[in-house]
């Protein structure tokens, strides 16, 4: 992932603030781990931290990896504040992942997938480190099956945040990890609500290249006005629904 200087300095705290920290697709990140209280665990592209907080008092012991340290240190405050101990921080990217085969019981990445450089890399990683029969849970936002729609969405989300790389259909997210040797055994799609200026704040642009997001927005093909839910009030764009996969799958 490319672009991690200031940017995320700044981002990081409206991350740690932001819709990122709740929603259904995490409470489905919990049930799909099921854990027992012995489990280690590692979650990449943590970002503020949110999923491996949930994870925490449930386990023995989780490794948080992002490769901009001041998203590490969002989530080294995250932690502390919630008095948890059983975390260690390591800045590593998800295509290189600085642990031996078979460390960890399960595995989380939670809108983390869309920044990758190399996605199938990353998912061989996951399974490298995974321990034979433990558990992966994937979340990441699905493009739609319409190809215009699709080409859309990644092109605002591109705009508004230029360390987006892409975002795949929901059967191509699947393809990716069943190509690294997982079984895939539970999914769900979740959609979201995005209030539009939060969440265009949170790409870190400066105002000139948010305004470009925003009159994209009002003039989105109809396709993407359907699939996304695009609601626009007074000549402004108010919000607009995505749909999130979560996924798990067994090594």
């Amino acid at each position: 992932m490319s672009g991690t200087g200031g940017r995320w300095e700044k981002a990081a705290e409206a991350y740690a603030t932001g819709e990122h920290k709740a929603g259904r697709e995490l409470d489905l990140v919990v049930e799909y781990a099921a854990p027992t209280g012995k489990e280690r665990v590692l979650d990449i592209g943590t970002g503020a931290g949110h999923t491996a907080l949930a994870l925490a008092p449930r386990v023995s012991d989780v490794v948080l990896t992002d490769p901009v340290e001041a998203m590490l240190a969002t989530a080294r405050r995250l932690f502390q504040s919630a008095g948890l101990w059983n975390a260690q921080f390591v800045r590593a990217g998800a295509e290189q992942l600085p642990f031996p085969k078979a460390s960890f019981d399960i595995v989380t990445t939670r809108l983390a997938a869309h920044h990758f450089d190399d996605v199938a890399r990353a998912m061989r990683e996951v399974a490298r480190v995974l321990k034979p029969g433990g558990m992966f849970i994937f979340v990441d936002t699905t493009a739609p099956e319409d190809s215009e729609s699709a080409a859309y969405q990644n092109e605002v989300e591109l705009l508004r945040d230029p360390t987006h790389r892409r975002i795949y259909t929901e059967r191509a997210w699947a393809a990716f990890i069943e190509q690294a040797g997982f079984r895939v055994e539970k999914t769900e799609v979740v959609r979201k609500a995005h209030d539009f200026e939060p969440w265009l704040e949170r790409g870190g642009e400066d105002a000139a290249t948010q305004e470009r997001v925003h009159a994209r927005f009002l003039d989105a093909p109809a396709s993407a006005i359907r699939d996304l839910e695009i609601v626009v009030a007074d000549g402004r764009v108010t919000s607009f629904t995505d749909r999130k996969l979560v996924l798990a799958a067994r090594r």
